[in-house]
């Protein structure tokens, strides 16, 4: 309940932000420092007890299924719960995502520790011109059965739309811990990436006609 009532409070605070309409690119990954290798930077925090921290890795961690990494990842701090955000323009595409023609893929590994309790979640916003989140997704939170009582960092996507009116994203790490204590929550390799859709060609549309119009035709010939 915390993690999305903080979450919810966040568009409030981009509403008075101002920004410049840029075009953002497709096929890039918009989480800056997503993999933690410059520490926290790129992620604002709402207090210092509030930030989460940059570690090293170390055994027994692990990701599953396995992949490149770098030697840092994010942990929650030794508060009961640490948070941060960052948040790209996109109002410069607002023509094709208003047209209902950019995808979007969101990726992370989020994990935690044995039998710690803690769990992290991304929470995605989308928000429109005046900062109001009109839709979200999310990856986790991941709890402890989860990951099966290990100490491990798994992997999960997410893909869709981006719905119309979508002129700002918002990302929001967090990492709660249940005792009091959220240190034993660690998320690394975030990625959110846009693409445009492919639009059928006229050539496309003008086979399927034909197709529907011999199926017609057929039918017709049967009734008689």
């Amino acid at each position: 309940m915390k993690s999305y009532f903080l979450f919810a409070a966040i568009p409030l605070l981009m509403a008075t932000a101002s920004v410049n309409a840029q075009v953002a690119p497709l096929d890039v990954n918009l989480i800056v420092n997503g993999d933690a290798e410059a520490g926290t930077s790129s992620w604002n925090t709402f207090d210092a007890t509030s930030a989460f921290e940059a570690i090293s890795y170390a055994a027994p961690l692990f990701l599953y299924p396995d992949a490149p990494h770098g030697g840092l990842l994010f942990a929650g701090s030794h508060s009961g719960f640490s948070a941060g955000w960052q948040s790209v323009d996109v109002s410069g595409n607002a023509a094709t995502i208003d047209s209902g023609l950019m995808n979007f893929k969101l990726f992370g590994y989020l994990g935690g520790v044995g039998d710690q309790e803690d769990n992290s979640l991304l929470y995605v916003s989308f928000l429109n011109a005046a900062g109001t989140e009109i839709d979200h997704t999310e990856l986790g939170p991941v709890f402890i059965d989860l990951r099966d009582y290990l100490t491990v960092l798994g992997g999960f996507q997410t893909n869709g739309t981006l719905p119309t009116g979508t002129r700002a994203i918002q990302f929001s790490l967090s990492m709660d811990g249940p005792d009091g204590d959220s240190s034993g929550a660690y998320a690394d390799n975030l990625s959110f990436t846009l693409s445009a859709a492919a639009v059928p060609e006229p050539q496309t549309w003008a086979l399927m006609a034909l197709g529907l119009g011999a199926l017609g035709a057929a039918a017709r010939r049967r009734a008689r």
